[in-house]
């Protein structure tokens, strides 16, 4: 007894080791191939379901591969408890596998269809969720402003409301088939009884077979049970399981795209000392026909400062996001100084400093919204406060009691607009950028 109780903790802990660590690692790497995939993906991307897949479809997953190791070790122990009944009593044993059989299949086939169907249902709920709850903190401003709180609380709620119904209805179908089982188990022992004793059974044989199948019920039928809660759990998190399989594969296509990359480009870095080009440059968003640019052309020599103006709409931002190599035109070329920006993408990013329309702010410490997505060891702070000096705030951090240390609060709500621009501007300069692009340069 002693010894199976620290291999069962020893195997609890291996199962669990194993799905704790491939958990982590997949939810990592649906991240990594999130963060890889071409830019005009995201034009479209549903944000809550990218938190669903790291948040509940991922774990939704390994909890049905656990399921599937628990369930295959449960069938072992019922196979080998039923070899041993079969010495007992032949006629008996075959009776009950029988039973347990077509239960089992009435479970498949009535029961797992009903719990893909609300596994879908929750998955979709999840979403939900997350999207009241994205919406309500990202917009609290115009929540507060509008005095709308009571919507997206209600909302939330009745969300949630639904999703406790889906969550009821799971158990209650989860624990149906054990109370199925036990109550069938019991009564086709009883009928099989009666049935032998009609037939002129010998009463005193039927006693010690009793006896073994008394032994047999309280052993197997723990074990049954938990085949068919597997089977159930597994039923209600294939749903999850699908689209996880899907994002991989589309993550495979990233790996190769990423691979053919770095394979095709070439390790000269590229330099600028004559101009960049766009030539020829053609572009329309994936999703519609419509035509931004058609052979739009433009040069930008060194040393010079090129803007671009036109309308609300006429695609100034669209034109910046294909310089950036960010968008990829249907036709044209983008050179530096002759050579295509694609042919070695690293290097010409390393020589962009970007400030965007709206500066995106972490909530952590100005130096690390300077010095942004870099380890805290490697931050150059001389560097930094030449950055701020060149952005015109280096004063303004001096006054702070805390420095470069203080933090901004979430997305920068202690800044003015100016401020937040001018982080921006420190931010882009502080890798020493050839090139400054300025989204919307006379804002603020």
């Amino acid at each position: 007894g002693k010894m199976k109780n620290v291999y069962i903790l020893f195997l609890t802990y291996k199962q669990n080791t194993f799905i704790t660590h491939s958990r982590n690692r997949m939810i990592s790497r649906v991240m990594a191939e999130f963060l890889n995939r071409p830019y005009e993906k995201y034009l479209g991307a549903d944000i809550p379901t990218v938190f669903r897949i790291t948040d509940s479809d991922i774990p939704q997953t390994f909890s049905l591969i656990l399921a599937m190791l628990q369930m295959a070790s449960e069938v072992v122990v019922s196979l080998l408890i039923f070899l041993v009944l079969i010495f007992q009593d032949v006629k008996m044993t075959v009776f009950i596998i029988l039973v347990f059989g077509i239960m089992t299949l009435l479970i498949l086939k009535v029961f797992k269809p009903k719990l893909n169907k609300i596994g879908a249902k929750n998955q979709a709920l999840q979403s939900r969720i997350a999207k009241w709850r994205i919406q309500a903190t990202y917009g609290l401003k115009d929540v507060k402003v509008l005095n709308r709180e009571e919507f997206f609380v209600r909302n939330y709620f009745e969300t949630g409301s639904v999703g406790a119904d889906v969550a009821r209805n799971y158990a209650v179908l989860n624990n149906s088939p054990r109370l199925l089982i036990e109550t069938t188990f019991i009564g086709s022992v009883l009928a099989y009884i009666v049935i032998y004793i009609n037939g002129g059974g010998d009463t005193a044989s039927i006693l010690t077979t009793l006896t073994t199948f008394a032994l047999a019920a309280i052993r197997v039928l723990p074990s049954v049970n938990r085949i068919n809660t597997y089977i159930t759990e597994i039923a209600y998190t294939q749903p999850s399981l699908d689209f996880v399989y899907e994002n991989l594969q589309e993550g495979m296509k990233t790996d190769a795209m990423l691979a053919e990359r770095k394979a095709n480009s070439q390790v000269e870095k590229l330099k600028l000392e004559d101009k960049i080009e766009l030539d020829n440059i053609s572009f329309h968003y994936p999703d519609s026909d419509k035509y931004i640019f058609e052979g739009a052309h433009m040069e930008v020599p060194k040393g010079k400062s090129v803007g671009i103006m036109g309308t609300s709409g006429a695609g100034k931002s669209t034109i910046v996001d294909v310089l950036l190599g960010l968008l990829h035109a249907q036709s044209g070329t983008i050179t530096c100084d002759g050579v295509d920006i694609f042919k070695n993408y690293e290097s010409w990013l390393a020589q962009i400093g970007y400030i965007p329309q709206s500066i995106y702010l972490i909530d952590e410490s100005i130096r690390d919204n300077i010095a942004f997505g870099i380890d805290a060891d490697k931050i150059d702070e001389e560097r930094i406060w030449k950055v701020l000096e060149e952005a015109q705030l280096k004063k303004f951090v001096e006054e702070l009691p805390e420095g470069l240390d203080t933090t901004i609060g979430d997305r920068g709500v202690r800044l003015s607009g100016g401020q937040r621009q001018r982080i921006g501007i420190a931010r882009a300069l502080y890798e020493d950028p050839e090139v400054l692009v300025l989204d919307e340069a006379t804002s603020a």
